[in-house]
């Protein structure tokens, strides 16, 4: 008897000091994460892991449901990562993400070389990132004249006979600057490549792998060629890097609708980013199926996640805006990033593709007229509907395009003073920080918006979908409630919501 006591007890300590280790490991690991860049969080999520001391240690992720928990969403796209182009206002705001791009031509111009020193602004703006707790998402693009499939087109493909060239230029790249000081993780491959080089000039900073003779995918097979040369190159340069589809511009739903709209229109769409964009590409609905193109081109093993870019349109009243090519509104769907996202998400499960995230890596609203008090206060509206809908469809990150804006999409005006918006976004990245999950929820009749789920909490996101004012019977008392710029509502057993959103924080 005395004996089975004394196993009794010893299992009983045994297990009691598991839990104390598992416990220390885990609120270490926590720790940890909380104060780490963008490549150590990656690490995070292989088990078993090597610890500084070169031990390794088992941090039990079941243990702790959601370990380790999603990264912030929030993004901001800037000019350059420093002082003048607003780092300062960004870290104030709590963005996480940044975005840099590399010139493939310019460090490479000819085969073989490696001219590091056309990077030198990048590699100081990098630097500004990682010391400043950002995680920078870099994008290459710049085909160099040798290699080149449209003579001329820097903004188009190589050639198949260079695709180890490229390949092997992303090995150097992403041995070279996967190390301190810049600690890069993340790389995307070309930017808005679903454009065809006919529609874009040729040194266009976005384009053009489309292809328009290809009448089923729109080149995007001929993409997926390239990953597969240079995706095992870039995982042996760095296993951690994590490579992207380049931010496609997905203008329109290729299931319908597809319209041709005027440049001068409000109802203008992304590929108004340069005006000669010809409508072609606004009213075919090809060029977005070069993403599935990728898939079937056997490429879905040869990256990581998606990036792809998604702007709504003002309609010259407060609240409203709307994408006419994704058939996605204000007061229907929202904003188009979770249209878009659900395309995504259905083309990948199409072709059977799992593990994949996105990102939605250049987000805004976009007025191409005199922007008013009005469209300013719709934009801080669109931070937080656009956000938390980020956060429901379970992106990685949402970037804002960009911090003094591009056709008065800025979260700042010309002269560096906070618009609503950024005060809506710092609110909105402060609140919804540790966000684990999000979904839809429509607490009474006329009122839409998203639970968000965190560690401590619930917050609800919520407004008018049909712009009248509605009374919200509470189901509780909340532990807050908030306007969109973070000033407190006073509490009431029932809440008139209108359009602007509200944020109402409950016990978990």
């Amino acid at each position: 008897m005395a004996r089975k006591r004394r196993v009794r007890v010893f299992i009983i300590t045994g297990l009691i000091l598991l839990g104390i280790i598992a416990s220390t490991h885990l609120l270490s690991a926590t720790e940890a994460l909380r104060h780490t860049s963008a490549d150590q969080a990656i690490q995070w999520a292989g088990i078993p892991q090597l610890s500084a001391s070169g031990s390794t240690a088992l941090y039990l992720p079941n243990v702790l449901r959601n370990f380790p928990p999603p990264l912030p969403v929030f993004g901001i796209q800037l000019t350059s990562i420093d002082a003048s182009g607003g780092l300062n206002q960004i870290v104030t705001a709590k963005a996480y993400w940044v975005g840099s791009s590399v010139s493939w031509s310019a460090v490479e111009s000819s085969p073989g070389t490696r001219y590091w020193a056309a990077l030198a602004s990048q590699e100081q703006q990098w630097i500004n990132a990682a010391n400043n707790g950002l995680t920078p998402i870099i994008n290459i693009r710049s085909t160099p004249a040798w290699a080149q499939v449209y003579q001329g087109y820097s903004c188009g493909p190589m050639t198949t006979a260079t695709f180890g060239n490229f390949a092997t230029f992303m090995h150097d790249l992403v041995a070279r600057y996967s190390q301190p000081p810049y600690n890069i993780k993340y790389w995307e491959i070309w930017n808005e490549p679903d454009v065809d080089h006919s529609l874009v000039p040729p040194d266009s900073p976005f384009g053009c792998w489309g292809n328009s003779s290809d009448r089923l995918y729109y080149g995007g097979s001929y993409y997926a060629q390239m990953l597969k040369v240079v995706y095992p190159q870039i995982k042996a340069a760095d296993p951690l890097a994590q490579v992207l589809v380049g931010g496609l511009l997905l203008d329109c739903d290729p299931r319908g609708p597809c319209t041709s709209v005027s440049h001068a229109s409000s109802q203008a769409t992304e590929s108004n980013k340069d005006p000669h964009v010809a409508d072609a590409i606004r009213n075919d609905p090809l060029p977005p199926m070069f993403f599935e193109g990728i898939l079937q081109g056997g490429g879905g093993p040869f990256f990581d996640g998606v990036s792809f870019h998604a702007y709504d349109y003002y309609q010259g009243a407060l609240g409203q805006y709307y994408n006419p090519n994704w058939n996605s509104a204000w007061n229907t769907t929202g904003p188009v990033v979770g249209a878009k996202a659900v395309f995504i998400k259905s083309i990948l499960a199409k072709y059977g593709v799992t593990g994949k995230f996105l990102m939605n890596t250049e987000m805004g609203l976009i007025d191409y007229g005199a922007a008013d008090s009005n469209f300013e206060a719709t934009k801080a509206y669109y931070v937080a509907q656009g956000y938390s809908a980020a956060i429901a469809q379970g992106l990685r990150a949402n970037s804002w395009y960009s911090l003094y804006g591009w056709t008065n999409s800025g979260l700042l005006d010309s002269g560096g003073s906070p618009l609503p918006a950024y005060n809506a976004f710092k609110f909105a990245a402060s609140e919804l920080e540790n966000a684990q999950s999000g979904r839809t929820i429509t607490p009474a009749s006329g009122v839409t918006g998203y639970e968000v789920t965190l560690p401590d909490r619930r917050i609800w996101v919520i407004w008018s979908l049909d712009g009248a004012p509605h009374a919200v019977n509470l189901p509780g008392v909340p532990l807050a409630i908030y306007h969109v710029d973070g000033t407190p509502v006073g509490p009431s057993p029932v809440l008139t919501v209108t359009l602007e959103p509200i944020y109402i924080e409950w016990s978990p």
